[in-house]
């Protein structure tokens, strides 16, 4: 891999819970995980069922695995997969892994949570790989090292949330999930997603669904569209699927955006962007 190389991938795309079955395999039953590589370096964005897939795939890579892990929030379907990643079981593997600050409880005490007795039978402190758990907040400005930066802003979500932007000289993605639309916070995350290359957007809901679900903390697939133009993006990729629409639904849905938006595509897993 170039050291210039700014290469995204899909493992998991749906919101909510898991939707294995025949309906889904086309677009894809995990819930959210999206890995990210610049040249060597490994940036894991939410830990969802997907993260499993991904962990099967980095142990077959030679030499130890590194990489960090920036979680959105801690609703169920984005760290649930966390406890399945094997390359945390492994000795010499290292990870870094970001999430926000919250009075309640510290980062490190969540991810134990999810792997104690009677939960899960291996605890965190029994992992081989060196883990690293760093708590920030929105708006702060991350130095990943190698070039690397990370912007943050706030979501529009319950029990809070943060959107990431992954900077890398002149190249950019924009993580966008778990966030509601019409809000104060608008200004901020369309600063946060100016000019980038890709804009991956939490797309639920459809317009006419969204008056009855108000409140819970997603936007639509119409909103996406219109913070892309808005932001000057180069391509938008909608995401964060809602469990009940099979694939039916959303090639109909993406089939009637693309004759006049061909560079927003809706996300499947196994999806690959080179930028």
């Amino acid at each position: 891999m170039s050291p210039n190389d700014f290469i995204i991938t899909f493992w998991g795309v749906r919101g909510s819970r898991p939707v294995p079955g025949p309906e889904t395999v086309i677009y894809g039953g995990n819930t959210p995980c999206v890995e990210v590589r610049i040249g060597k370096r490994l940036i894991v964005l939410d830990a969802g069922t997907g993260i499993a897939d991904l962990g099967a795939k980095l142990l077959q890579e030679p030499g130890p695995v590194c990489g960090d892990i920036l979680i959105t929030h801690y609703h169920w379907d984005h760290i649930q997969g966390l406890p399945f990643f094997q390359p945390f079981f492994s000795r010499g593997n290292s990870f870094s892994l970001y999430g926000e600050r919250h009075k309640s409880f510290s980062l490190l005490d969540l991810i134990k949570t999810t792997m104690q007795h009677p939960y899960f039978p291996v605890p965190l402190e029994k992992l081989g790989a060196s883990l690293h758990f760093t708590e920030i907040m929105p708006g702060d400005r991350l130095d990943l090292g190698d070039g690397i930066t990370v912007g943050t802003v706030a979501n529009h979500h319950p029990d809070g949330g943060i959107s990431y932007r992954i900077q890398y000289g002149a190249k950019s993605c924009c993580y966008v999930t778990d966030y509601e639309h019409g809000s104060e916070k608008a200004q901020a995350l369309l600063e946060l997603c100016a000019g980038t290359d890709l804009l991956i957007y939490d797309a639920h809901f459809t317009a006419a669904e969204y008056p009855q679900y108000q409140g819970w903390g997603h936007s639509t697939w119409e909103e996406g569209l219109a913070l892309w133009e808005a932001a000057g993006a180069g391509q938008l990729i909608l995401f964060h699927h809602k469990p009940e629409r099979n694939d039916e639904e959303l090639a109909a849905l993406e089939g009637s955006i693309n004759g006049q938006y061909p560079k927003a595509r809706a996300a499947r897993e196994g999806m690959v962007i080179s930028l």
